[in-house]
């Protein structure tokens, strides 16, 4: 019996000792996380308003703050525009800069992929293969007859940003493109007396 119990008692220490170790490991990673386990944000380049040194600053407050990586976009959100053109040599330049900065700091950059200048999207995609709205209307008819009914055509969905960056050639190109997905049919429920329609 008495073997028994130390047997017992050595395995409930050893089990103390694993589950405190756990418990500190735990602590320790909770209170100095790895890099792949620390936040990120998005860095926007802000349609041209940059700098060696604001990037610099940038990049050295993230780093401050325990940010390990970074989704870097090109956008253009209706600020004032700054001196630093897109894809220019400068703005190359620039994100070289903003590269080698991060690496210092041990910052990982990802480039996003949207449908800006940046990303998927620009000239040499064709209209087909562009990013779309699914857009809809209605037309109500009166059934019992054979008839032809020509089907509206919807208005496309305003742009986010509006259409002010729209040029002659684009603007006839965004109404032009159209087609038809699905027309779906259906009978509407007769009005019961006393109902408005």
């Amino acid at each position: 019996m008495y073997r028994l119990f130390t047997i017992w008692f050595i395995g409930l220490l050893c089990f103390q000792f694993v589950s405190q170790a756990q418990v500190s490991k735990l602590k320790m990673g909770f209170l100095n996380p790895p890099d792949s386990a620390k936040p990120g944000v998005y860095w926007y380049f802000m349609d041209g308003n940059m700098s060696a040194k604001s990037i610099t600053a940038d990049l050295e407050s993230m780093r401050k703050a325990g940010i390990s990586n970074l989704i870097f976009l090109e956008v253009n959100v209706g600020i004032p525009r700054g001196s630093v053109d897109f894809l220019s040599e400068e703005w190359q330049n620039m994100f070289a800069h903003a590269v080698k900065e991060a690496k210092r700091l041990g910052i990982e950059i990802t480039l996003g992929v949207g449908p800006g200048w940046t990303g998927s999207g620009g000239p040499w995609v064709p209209v087909s293969q562009s990013m779309q709205h699914l857009v809809s209307d209605t037309v109500n008819i009166t059934g019992g007859t054979a008839q032809q009914i020509k089907l509206p055509v919807p208005q496309p969905k305003a742009p986010y940003f509006g259409e002010g960056a729209f040029t002659p050639e684009l603007k006839k190109q965004w109404n032009d493109f159209y087609e038809d997905v699905a027309v779906i049919a259906y009978p509407t429920p007769a009005a019961t007396p006393g109902q408005n329609n």
